[in-house]
Formats: C-alpha cells, structure tokens, sequence
C-alpha cells in the first residue's frame, strides 16, 4: 500500500530515477554540450528497469521477502547503470546527472531497511500470537 513508508521511499527512487533518466545530463562535452542518460542504450535501460522494478515492488507489499528481493534486484540495476556510463565515458566528462544516481540508490537502501523492519514487527506479532 501506498501509506506504508517504504513505499513512500520507493516511489520517490522510481520518480527521481525518472528524472534522471529524462531531464539531469551525465556527460557534458568539451564544447560544453550536455549528454543525458537516455542517449546511452544499456545505461538507460538498466535505469528503466530499476524505475519498473521499484514501481512493482510497491504492490508486492504482502510478500515482504520478494519485495525486498525486487529492491534488491533494483539497486543492483543502478549500479550496473552507473558502472555502463562509466564504461561509456569516452572523452566526456562527468557530471551532475550521474552522480544522482546515488540518490535513488541511497533511498532503495532506506526502503529496504524500513521493509526488514516492517518484516520483523509481523514476525514478532506472529511470535505472540
């Protein structure tokens, strides 16, 4: 559901990852000519997948193992994003846009934490009852 909060930190990865994707340059070149993300096909899609699988994992709030496993799978999906624009870097350099990429990465980690947590407190109430 959407109130519980790690749903909240998912949906905020999904739209800043959007954002990235769309609108913040990674590359600026010597003429001074920015490049985004999507102008990159395997970084691009790596980060598209990331966006899906947050999304996603938002309604798989009842399985809480599968959904930290889809968190999992989508932080994983950022970092194979950012290692390709390194990959791609050629004689561009980098810029703001691909180092935000942290920060939905950074935010997965806070969803997955919040997502143990909550896995936790239904295993003690279990435990009790």
């Amino acid at each position: 559901m959407i109130q519980r909060v790690q749903s909240l930190f998912l949906f905020f990865a999904a739209v800043i990852s959007l954002v990235i994707l769309f609108y913040a340059p990674v590359f600026i070149q010597a003429e001074g000519e920015p490049i985004l993300i999507r102008n990159f096909r395997y970084p691009a899609l790596f980060l598209l997948i990331s966006v899906l699988l947050s999304l996603y994992s938002i309604f798989r709030f009842k399985n809480r193992l599968r959904q930290l496993m889809i968190v999992n799978l989508s932080r994983l999906s950022i970092t194979i994003s950012f290692f390709l624009l390194i990959l791609f870097k050629e004689e561009n350099q980098l810029y703001f846009g691909s180092f935000l990429l942290v920060l939905p990465y950074i935010i997965l980690l806070i969803s997955s934490y919040f997502i143990k947590k909550d896995d936790k407190l239904v295993r003690s109430a279990d435990r009790i009852r």
